[in-house]
Order: C-alpha cells, then structure tokens, then sequence
C-alpha cells in the first residue's frame, strides 16, 4: 500500500459520527475495567449502547461531565470519546499506560489536534498534528523512525490540515498493528460517565508562576523572581508550614472537616507523619463529580474548592505546595488580605 494509500484508507471517519470532534485511545489489553478506571469512570453506572447512543449520551451531557465508550478487539481496547479530550490528559495517560501502552489521537471544530504515545506510566511524545516537529515528552524522538514515510514534513500547511485526522490514525495503525476500521464504531460500547481526575500537581514553583501567573497567587507581590528568592530563603519547612496553615483556613471558613480524609492528611502532615496523598485526590475527583450529577449550593461548591488547596499543600515541593495553596484559596469567595497575612506569618 503507498503511503497515500495508508493514509487516505482512514478517510472513512470524516462521514461518520465524529467526524468533527473526538479523541480515540488504543490501550494495550483487554481488561477493559482497568481502563475504565484509569479514565476515572464512575463504573457502577455503566450502560451497554451502540456507537451512536453513547455519541447522543456523551453530547447530552457535554456541559456536565465527560463520558467514555470502550470496546475490545485484537489485543486492544478502544477508549472512545464524542468531543472529549480525557486520552489527551498526562493524567489519564500515565494511569493507563501504567505496565503496558496507550496511544491517543484527538481533534476537534476549531482544527486542534494533539497525538500521544505513552509508555509504562509516562508519555514518551505527544504532538500536534500539524506541527510534528515540535514533540513534548520523556522521549520525544522516540516514534520519528516509525513516522517516516508518512506525508508529514513537506506538505503545505493546508494540505496539512486537510489530512491531520487520517494522519494520526495512520501513525496510531503503525505503533499499535491495530488499524481504526469502520468495524470498530460498529456494535455496543461499554459506556460510563467520567469524574476526572484532578490535574496533577506543579512539579516546581517556576512551573505554577508560568502557569497561573503571579497576580492570581500572590497579587500584593510585585515580583515573580524576588517571590521565589524570599521563599527559598524562608526554607522548605516554613513553606510547608505556610500551605498548612492556609489549608486550614480554608477549609474552617468552608466547613470542609467533614471527611476524615482530610484530618488525617491536614494531622500528616503538621507532624511529618506518613501519608497518602491520592486519597485527597481521589477524594476531590468523587465530591466534583457530585456537583456536577445534580443540584449544588454555593456551600458545597467552597467546601471542594476547599478540599482541592489541601491537595496542593501535599505537593511534595514545599515552595509549589505553598503557591498552589494561595492560587487555590483565590477561587473562594474569601478574605484576600488574610490568606496572605497568614502565609506571610509563617514565613516571615
């Protein structure tokens, strides 16, 4: 087959029901539980629907939360999403990917893409289709032998655009032997709404400031570098003594004690006791999936927020626990003076 051919035998897909937007994921395996999980679905409320069900499911409830299809064939599972984007997620992708490989290919209206490769719990490149050339990831050359060949580089940019969907599809059939058929969308899905998982915590403080930027962290600092001096000069210990005690305020003004994960992890982690930070985590993913399955009070919504500036002070680098804090404690209704007098207490 000439690689016009290979790349042109996925065109099917754009006269079929995500033709505008969705992303597909292959994960090697068939355990299709597993995978659920790592996409974080609600698994006790799973449906059985053929492919254009779960699309008419998935655009129904598009504005609340996610939801996911998988089906099983030739030693993969395929992980479906109508105009979703959870296979793009360094969250999800390095839960799936824990002991085995994923691979994930997204578009949507507006021309996005974004293809990923991972590998053992860590995504090894991901890409923009139309933009290869620019690849992120542990191992961002890893896939160049494999994608030669395919009409990336040399193509005008609109000659790209018109072809990034077969192209990443083409490319997905080379890593996996696996090629999209039409005779995958056909048949039932195993469908489950989706609570997401939280995005994972900043590895540094430069990575927060870039991010979220320094007017939503820390507003009455005029100064991103000179922040981080007088942090760093502060020390670890009273950095995670300062994301501590926001952490506590927050969640007192929200009454947010009513979960004994979160005592536990608040007595952790003033003593230095060991603990694990995923339940706070695994416990932000359930409470925000319960706003979103019915009617919240603006109590409930402070209450989660609140529990999500405890997650950030677990951050194992004290400078970017304390500046997740702050940026967090920024999205409740608080006041701002006082968070910042606290943390500036414990540091200074």
């Amino acid at each position: 087959m000439s690689n016009t051919g290979e790349v042109a035998r996925f065109s099917w897909v754009h006269r079929s029901t995500i033709q505008d937007a969705a992303c597909l994921t292959f994960v090697r395996g068939v355990d299709a539980d597993r995978v659920g999980r790592g996409f974080g679905a609600v698994t006790e409320h799973v449906q059985k629907l053929d492919f254009d069900e779960f699309c008419e499911e998935a655009f129904a409830h598009q504005d609340r939360y996610p939801v996911i299809g998988l089906r099983t064939g030739d030693g993969w599972t395929l992980v479906a999403e109508d105009g979703g984007l959870q296979g793009t997620r360094r969250e999800v992708l390095r839960r799936v990917s824990a002991g085995t490989a994923a691979v994930s290919a997204f578009w949507d209206v507006n021309g996005l893409t974004r293809f990923s490769h991972a590998v053992d719990g860590a995504v090894r490149t991901s890409f923009e289709a139309l933009m290869p050339e620019y690849r992120l990831g542990v191992a961002p050359d890893e896939l160049e032998e494999i994608r030669a060949g395919l009409p990336w580089a040399g193509s005008g940019s609109e000659e790209r655009g018109e072809n990034s969907v077969e192209l990443m599809l083409a490319l997905a059939a080379r890593i996996t032997g696996c090629p999209l058929t039409p005779e995958w969308l056909e048949g039932d899905f195993l469908t489950y709404p989706v609570a997401p998982w939280p995005q994972d915590l900043p590895a540094s403080p430069e990575e927060l400031l870039d991010e979220v930027g320094l007017a939503r962290i820390w507003p009455e600092h005029p100064d991103s570098a000179a922040l981080l001096s007088e942090l760093r000069r502060a020390g670890s210990s009273r950095c995670g003594r300062a994301a501590v005690g926001v952490a506590r305020y927050v969640l007192d003004v929200a009454d947010g004690f009513e979960w004994p994960e979160v005592t536990e992890t608040l007595r952790a982690l003033e003593t230095g006791a060991e603990f694990d930070a995923g339940r706070i985590g695994e416990l932000v993913r359930l409470r925000r999936w319960e706003l979103h399955r019915g009617p919240a009070t603006s109590a409930d919504r402070a209450r989660v927020r609140a529990l999500e500036v405890l997650r950030q002070a677990t951050n194992d680098d004290p400078l970017a626990g304390l500046l997740g804090t702050l940026a967090e404690s920024r999205r409740l209704r608080l006041e701002q003076a006082t968070i910042s007098d606290l943390a500036a207490a414990a540091l200074f």
